[in-house]
């Protein structure tokens, strides 16, 4: 097992974030503020390692993640758009949080650029064009397959399974410990199913994990309001705080760790404080935000803002 068992600080990059460059210059920001646990979508993984060694980091001093997503879940959806439907109106740019959406100067068409979109769905929700729809083609356990037949092996997978179909969970759950030994984070969302149902789901999947990873570490992420764009406000980060804390007993009589996703922001160390012992405390995961908030920065303003988000989660205390 690699995950340090201090380990506070996790900086998400993975399925949000598939516009290499960006997603190796912010992890790199990052990990010269401190971070060594990183997240990562499949792609990505490879080039990250050239890029740690190149600046002079040793990937041995890392925990490497890299995501993969149920079929159907959120996080491998794709926004595509009509050409024909498409009248060009610009509203779907303008409100495009990662800048994703282009429009063709000619035409006046809006098109998708695959690789920095999230699948978020602002771009459906704030203006209900019709044009626009959503992929669902996932690839990222193929492109997983395919990073280990290239030889590489990542120190974690997380599986993002937010989806309502627990026999696709499963089957895909499977498909992933076929060519996976090591440790697994299953991140999932409290607005699925019940707690208890959700309890169940991940002690079956813990159960399938365990029987073929004696030596690794199964975790748990708490996903709150994933997606929402980089808020910065106490309510955005207390949808992960409250699931967390509905999975505590969980966790604690199964060994598990937990990690907080999903609208964690610069509020979150200190409001975990109100609702968890230090012994208790998850670790926290960090995506959007803090792409955001070292974003189109100066360089030294970039790091100053990473590093605060870096001390602040580490001033929260564990007891290990």
């Amino acid at each position: 097992m690699k995950l340090k068992k201090d380990e506070k600080f996790k900086l998400i990059l993975g399925l949000g974030n598939k516009d290499i460059k960006s997603a190796i210059d912010t992890a790199l920001l990052y990990a010269k503020a401190g971070v060594r646990f990183f997240d990562f979508a499949p792609e990505i993984y490879s080039d990250f390692i050239k890029a740690l060694k190149k600046a002079g980091f040793k990937s041995e001093e890392f925990t490497l993640c890299v995501s993969a997503a149920a079929s159907g879940d959120i996080h491998g959806r794709k926004a595509k758009i009509s050409d024909i439907v498409c009248s060009g109106c610009g509203l779907c740019t303008k409100n495009c949080p990662q800048n994703a959406i282009v429009q063709d100067k000619k035409t006046r068409k809006n098109t998708v650029e695959f690789k920095k979109c999230i699948g978020c769905g602002q771009c459906k929700r704030i203006t209900g064009c019709y044009a626009i729809s959503f992929d669902y083609a996932n690839f990222e356990i193929n492109t997983l397959k395919q990073l280990i037949n290239q030889g590489y092996m990542p120190d974690m997978v997380e599986f993002h399974a937010s989806i309502p179909d627990k026999k696709q969970i499963i089957t895909d759950f499977k498909d992933i410990l076929t060519i996976f030994k090591g440790d697994i984070s299953i991140c999932i969302n409290r607005k699925l199913f019940p707690v208890e149902e959700t309890i169940k789901l991940l002690l079956e999947m813990k159960n399938l994990f365990k029987a073929l990873n004696y030596d690794a570490e199964f975790l748990v992420q708490a996903d709150g309001a994933s997606m929402n764009g980089g808020a910065s406000d106490e309510n955005s980060t207390l949808d992960c705080i409250l699931f967390a804390g509905e999975l505590l007993e969980f966790s604690k009589t199964f060994g598990i760790r937990l990690i907080l996703s999903g609208g964690t922001n610069i509020n979150t160390p200190g409001m975990v404080l109100n609702y968890f012992t230090d012994g208790d405390i998850p670790i926290i995961a960090y995506g959007t935000y803090a792409r955001k908030i070292a974003s189109n920065l100066p360089q030294n303003e970039a790091f100053a803002a990473a590093k605060d988000l870096y001390d602040k989660t580490l001033s929260v205390q564990y007891v290990c």
